[in-house]
């Protein structure tokens, strides 16, 4: 990401524009890059649903780039702004922007009602997409060439990218962050910001990764954070607990109050992670996959992918890619 874009309307909710807005300028604050986060819209200034006043709000940009993200932030859905130039205008500019395939290279995404904007544009036509859950059946009935999906945190087709709302805007930003940045990067996001990876009945399973992270312990995080650098440290080695000056008894335990694993555990689910995300985008042989994903040997790779995966690792590899190569 390079620029990220969120486009404010009158009566704005102030929670579906601060979660992500708050969750993407962290990714400058902290370093990670240098995005530029900026709200725009058709008037300089918006005054909220809430009732606080938003100033210095820019301009729609006449072209966007490569990287950057737009994001329709939600407001109160009342007829008087449907109906209004701002909406028509801000349609209007999406329509030129993203219509038939344009700027695919552009995340698109909206938070809560943001998604009827997304529609007005004609951007959700043969997408998958969703909204907060009073609003569903109004987008479905308002837009049918979309294909609207209910009990989701957020919903990604391709570039574009519609949340269920409110703090589900949260989420959106972070997967944002992660997609563009690495799963670190967005782990280090929503640690700043206190906030955990969620996900609702119909949501994807999450990644190992973001899976046990719904935690507040600094203690518990670090270890994880060390883990995830070192696939092959010993866990179980004093040497490893000592770095946190802690028992490996006492580490374990706390680690497993924390997450329902023991370290041990944790450091094979992203051991495991890794070799699928190796076989699904290399050529690498097996050995090297082992090596890359901090198993000790080829003998010791095989042993925890029998137990985790019904198909060999050349199978695998064939249905994920369709690369015939054996492993």
């Amino acid at each position: 990401m390079t620029n990220a874009y969120l486009l404010v309307l009158p009566k704005v909710h102030m929670l579906d524009l601060g979660g992500p807005l708050q969750i993407l300028s962290s990714v400058s604050e902290l370093g990670i890059a240098p995005l530029r986060v900026r709200c725009a819209g058709p008037h300089s200034s918006v005054t909220s649903f809430q009732g606080p006043a938003l100033g210095q709000v820019e301009r729609l940009p006449a072209r966007v780039a490569p990287g950057d993200v737009v994001l329709a932030i939600g407001s109160k859905l009342l007829d008087t702004l449907t109906t209004s130039p701002a909406w028509r205008d801000s349609a209007a500019w999406l329509r030129e922007t993203f219509a038939d395939g344009r700027n695919a290279d552009v995340q698109v995404g909206a938070v809560c009602t943001g998604a009827f904007l997304l529609g007005a544009a004609g951007l959700l036509d043969g997408r998958l997409c969703t909204t907060h859950h009073a609003h569903t059946r109004r987008l479905r009935a308002r837009h049918p060439a979309a294909s609207v999906v209910d009990n989701r945190v957020f919903v990604r087709d391709g570039n574009m990218w519609t949340s269920a709302g409110v703090a589900s805007g949260i989420d959106l930003a972070l997967r944002l962050v992660a997609d563009a940045y690495g799963d670190d990067a967005a782990i280090a996001v929503a640690r700043d910001n206190v906030v955990p990876f969620r996900r609702f009945s119909g949501d994807p399973q999450l990644a190992p990764q973001f899976r046990a992270r719904s935690h507040g312990n600094a203690l518990v995080h670090a270890v994880q954070d060390a883990i995830a650098r070192e696939l092959d440290a010993n866990v179980a080695d004093p040497r490893f607990a000592d770095r946190f000056a802690i028992s490996v008894r006492h580490l374990s335990r706390i680690f497993h109050e924390e997450t329902g694993l023991t370290p041990k555990q944790y450091q094979l689910t992203l051991r495991m992670a890794r070799a699928r995300k190796l076989l699904a985008s290399s050529s690498l042989a097996v050995e090297e996959i082992a090596l890359k994903s901090g198993f000790a040997s080829v003998q010791a790779f095989r042993a925890c992918w029998n137990k985790a995966e019904p198909a060999t690792p050349s199978a695998y590899r064939l249905a994920t890619t369709g690369n015939p190569q054996t492993v």
